[in-house]
């Protein structure tokens, strides 16, 4: 595709992001001014999608776009509910549509229908909100207006009054005058506030009191009540409030009448309690540039960190009276190119948030056409993955999770004959090891059928019959183009196509998939991937004349000792027993003949304390803690225990691995216990 439409892509997905994130606050009760500012900006985004598709020449993409934004304008205009089923129809809509894009992005033709899947959901959705033969109700004769202002009201607006009041919410008029100077900005703010507190249905032109000047307004705000005293509006703007429709004088005929209309979905199934609240989404200037020129900007940040490790170290060497000043600024300067190398970082990066908030809906989906019922968690949201490993990340996700529901979990009879619940329970997360980002999708399912697999493989020529493969061979035969163990392809998965494709994909990023499972327990797929910039607290220790960093999320404690401590040694820590080794030991270097008298207790991270794997490293010293930029170095690709390493003013800091570096001392141990 052609590389000038990097932009049109970069503001549809944040387009979509946008949309993906304010369905989400459609999904707990929130107040009707709330759900209404939700409905209103989904509104405007499949607008602009509609728009951006027709102009770039994508016809079908506009008219499926078109077809969510008339779904939106119903729910707006108060002809259809926001439920749990219609959500659920919405969020698989707009999946459908960020899928197309994907496609798109590839140069893949336009499909017909981008909603094809969704056709008789959509159409029931359709048929539900159309106005019975009597025509629509128009409750706006009950606002206590001159007919010349109610002639001011657009259509949707005139909607909006009958639907607030049917739904029991009084409509308050608050008037003010501001000045010819800044009525712009003040009507602005007095908008965002009056909606913070209800729904701001319309601004209408309004009568200037005598003896005042400026330009006058009256607000129709849909709330309990209006106080201009929590509006904060100063008293020379304030010209009065008065409650202008009272859902009271609501005709009884004409509130059976809306009650019966539209029947409402099943009741949801019992969940957890409802969230509180949400304000309404901002809206969020986004700024684009070019990511040549980003990497411009960090390519020649790290010329002058270079320059300023080179000075540093200099005027450290340089001993004597009159350095202290130039030290400090040099200590300044340091601060703040890391904050500046941080902020540039930061604008790669997104939430892995964003990834799972592509994927739930993806399970919903998959759930409900295997009819196999799935509890799904995620755990590590918070982390921070680069931007362009977004896109490239969820089709690799889709494929691993269609393998999941169809291959892995049974169906709720197979699993409550083998005295599982019912549901199936998938586990996605993500956590940060030094410079990886590591993801493991977990089921409970029945496991990868090895035998089955082997016999495949014998089959296809893949594998030598009358050899002992080894489970983990066997996990990765599933990875080769074309193997399938199924016979006859479902609609879900089976094609022989998908868990190649993951491989291909992960491998192109330079990461790695791992495949493990128990029979009639699950499986884990684990995907590992390279991040080429990180920003990592450690805690600085020294050890044999050298100084290092550990990764602060992987250290328990620290703690001294009152008698020197040798590798092989057992240390009290916590009441527990934990084996300790030299960190110099694990690094291939004599340990120190004296011992040590400090450890560093390590926990393998994402362990919890009732399964995880803890040991004591003996250090010579704690330097304290410290932020860093890592970098990749190319003379560390074979250092075990090293994932990198950053200039400092003393010289190389190397950051630890801490998984390795635990592995290394686990290691050293069994040396020592087999020397005995």
């Amino acid at each position: 595709m052609d590389p000038s439409f990097d932009d049109v892509w970069a503001e549809w997905e944040d387009l979509f992001a946008q949309a993906r994130k304010t369905l989400g606050t459609l999904k707990t009760p929130q107040p009707p001014h709330v759900v209404q500012t939700s409905v209103n900006a989904l509104f405007r985004t499949t607008h602009t999608l509609k728009g951006m598709a027709g102009m770039l020449g994508f016809p079908s993409f506009s008219r499926a776009a078109h077809r969510m934004e008339d779904i939106f304008d119903l729910m707006r205009k108060g002809r259809l509910r926001s439920t749990d089923s219609l959500i659920e129809t919405l969020e698989s809509g707009i999946q459908a549509l960020e899928s197309g894009l994907a496609g798109l992005r590839r140069g893949r033709p336009e499909p017909e229908d981008y909603l094809r899947g969704l056709r008789r959901q959509l159409g029931e959705l359709e048929a539900l909100a159309r106005p019975s033969e009597g025509g629509t109700q128009d409750l706006t004769s009950l606002l206590d207006l001159p007919p010349e202002v109610l002639k001011g009201l657009s259509d949707y607006e005139r909607t909006r009054v009958t639907a607030v009041l049917l739904a029991g919410t009084p409509i308050h008029g608050l008037a003010v005058c501001l000045d010819f100077a800044t009525f712009d900005e003040r009507l602005r703010a007095l908008s965002e506030a009056a909606a913070a507190s209800g729904e701001l249905i319309s601004t209408l032109p309004w009568e200037v009191p005598e003896g005042r000047e400026g330009l006058a307004f009256l607000l129709l705000v849909a709330a309990p009540s209006v106080e201009d005293q929590a509006l904060g509006i100063p008293a020379e703007e304030f010209i009065g409030t008065r409650r202008l429709a009272d859902p009271e004088r609501v005709p009884a005929s004409v509130r059976a009448a809306a009650a019966a209309p539209a029947p409402e979905p099943p009741p949801p199934e019992s969940g957890p309690e409802p969230a509180p609240a949400s304000a309404p989404i901002p809206d969020m200037e986004v700024l684009r540039l070019p990511a040549q020129r980003v990497e411009a900007l960090e390519a020649r940040l790290m010329e002058v960190a270079q320059l300023r490790d080179s000075v540093s170290q200099i005027m450290r060497q340089g001993s004597g009276a009159g350095q202290e000043r130039p030290l400090g600024i040099m200590g300044e300067m340091e601060a703040g190119l890391l904050e500046v190398q941080k902020s540039l970082l930061q604008m790669r990066m997104v939430k892995v948030e964003s990834l799972f908030s592509r994927i739930e809906p993806m399970v919903k989906t998959l759930s409900r056409d295997t009819g196999k019922p799935v509890r799904l968690a995620f755990y590590g949201g918070d982390l921070e993955l680069e931007r362009n490993l977004l896109g490239r990340l969820t089709e690799p996700f889709l494929h691993l999770i269609r393998n999941s529901l169809d291959h892995g979990l049974e169906t709720p009879s197979e699993r409550a004959a083998q005295g599982k619940s019912e549901s199936g329970s998938l586990r996605i997360s993500a956590s940060q090891r030094g410079r990886n980002l590591r993801f493991d999708l977990r089921d409970d399912g029945r496991g990868f059928d090895l035998a089955r697999i082997e016999a495949r493989g014998i089959a296809m020529g893949l594998l030598k019959e009358g050899q002992v493969h080894t489970p983990e061979r066997l996990h990765r035969l599933t990875l080769e183009p074309g193997f399938s163990t199924q016979e006859q392809a479902s609609e879900i998965s089976g094609r022989g196509v998908g868990m190649d494709v993951v491989r291909a994909e992960i491998e192109g990023l330079g990461g790695e998939i791992q495949i493990s499972s128990e029979p009639r327990r699950g499986s884990l797929v684990r995907l590992t991937l390279p991040l080429s910039r990180a920003v990592i607290s450690c805690l600085k220790v020294r050890s044999g004349g050298q100084t290092f960093g550990i990764p602060l999320g992987s250290v328990v404690r620290v703690q001294a000792s009152a008698v020197p401590l040798h590798g092989g040694d057992r240390v009290e820590v916590l009441g527990m027993k934990l084996p300790m080794e030299s960190l110099q030991a694990c690094l291939a270097q004599p340990e120190p003949p004296g011992g040590q008298r400090l450890v560093v207790v390590l926990r393998q991270q994402g362990a919890s304390s009732a399964n995880g794997v803890e040991i004591a490293l003996g250090v010579d010293e704690v330097a304290g803690r410290t932020e860093l930029l890592l970098r990749s170095l190319p003379e560390l690709a074979h250092a075990q225990g090293i994932m990198g390493g950053s200039l400092q003013g003393e010289g190389i800091l190397w950051v630890l691995d801490p998984e390795a570096v635990m592995g290394l001392a686990m290691d050293s141990l069994m040396r020592r216990v087999a020397r005995v």
